[in-house]
């Protein structure tokens, strides 16, 4: 019972980090590629900063908020 139950959460863990895996967006390989990321990547970042501001969060607050903030 408890070895079924073991290989069960093992095989659902493998699953999950497999389509995890498989999920990952492309890389840029160009250069313009790589500014375009960059830029969308700091264009979110200050978006998130500014948000965090307006909404007067500081210490674990703000870092919570920016962390869910840049994943989204």
């Amino acid at each position: 019972m408890m070895r079924t139950l073991f290989w069960c959460v093992v095989t659902a863990t493998f699953a999950l980090v497999t389509c995890a895996a498989a999920a990952q967006l492309v890389k840029p390989k160009s250069p313009a590629e790589i500014a375009a990321s960059s830029n969308r990547i700091a264009q979110r970042n200050e978006d998130c900063r500014r948000q965090a501001r307006e909404q007067h969060l500081h210490l674990v607050k703000r870092y919570r908020f920016m962390r869910d903030c840049k994943r989204h």
